[in-house]
């Protein structure tokens, strides 16, 4: 009960506290804010409609954290979520359980509310060591896309305050995420926060002759195949395992500009033959 009281605290705390000053002698770098940042992958769903995607620490405060609060909303005409999967381990769980059997399980929550997952990750272990330190994959969220959505379709998974009351008969929803630690005065800490959203993508039609170049499946090798290509490399849309094989022209397992040189080099030097064999 008093870890349960003591994370309480935490959160109260953080849900008020300044976003922190990074300690140092020059005054000009004084100003700098420590930064958290967290990412989405963008995932493409597999053809039975499920997908995974995976929330990332991307860059963490040189302290560490020891409590994070946010939610990911999600379209639940599109989406529907099934998991929640914890990836880091600290440790900090079996510490705690250790100490008290009643606290298994407390240190990673997750709750879904039909639109956002919310994730609350504290600990009130005063070890560092115990706490958020590595900037890798967080945890992982699996669901299945609606049936009914088009072809090359996305959905988006968007990182944002969990909506719900600062605390418990306050009336005022939340609108802070929450990514912080206390020193050891305990004084509360909260840390700026730079978040990159993820993507759920239905796969494109796969129907038609596979084709190495022919990106849309149509059977052939056009510009619009260069096109359909470059908004691949640009993240604008997803294409499914055959479009992907087929706009691989390198055979690097990549997709860049080069792939998209390669089509339209090999249409160049078509319209070249084409034109020295006329009469």
């Amino acid at each position: 009960m008093k870890a349960q009281k003591a994370v309480a605290c935490i959160f109260a705390g953080l849900l008020t506290a300044v976003p922190v000053r990074l300690l140092c002698a020059d005054k000009a770098a004084a100003n700098v804010t420590e930064l958290v940042a967290v990412s989405i992958s963008r995932e493409i769903a597999a053809a039975d409609g499920t997908f995974t995607a995976t929330v990332y620490l991307d860059e963490l405060p040189e302290t560490g954290l020891c409590a994070m609060d946010f939610a990911i909303a999600y379209d639940p005409t599109v989406l529907s979520i099934s998991d929640v999967e914890l990836l880091y381990d600290t440790g900090a769980d079996d510490a705690e359980a250790a100490v008290n059997p009643d606290l298994e399980g407390t240190v990673f929550v997750h709750e879904n509310t039909g639109s956002e997952i919310r994730i609350r990750w504290a600990t009130a272990l005063k070890n560092a060591d115990y706490w958020l330190q590595e900037e890798r994959a967080f945890f992982t969220i699996s669901g299945t896309v609606d049936p009914t959505v088009p072809p090359n379709s996305c959905s988006a998974l968007c990182l944002v305050p969990a909506s719900r009351e600062t605390y418990e008969g306050s009336g005022v929803i939340n609108t802070l995420i929450v990514a912080g630690y206390v020193d050891e005065d305990g004084n509360t800490f909260n840390c700026d926060t730079a978040l990159t959203d993820g993507v759920v993508w239905t796969p494109s039609d796969e129907s038609g002759a596979t084709t190495l170049g022919d990106v849309n499946l149509d059977g052939a090798v056009t510009v619009s195949d260069a096109v359909e290509l470059h908004k691949l490399v640009n993240e604008e849309q997803a294409l499914g395992a055959a479009a992907y094989a087929n706009a691989d022209l390198e055979s690097d397992g990549m997709f860049t500009v080069n792939d998209v040189t390669l089509i339209l080099q090999s249409l160049y030097e078509q319209a070249e033959n084409t034109e020295t064999e006329q009469p």
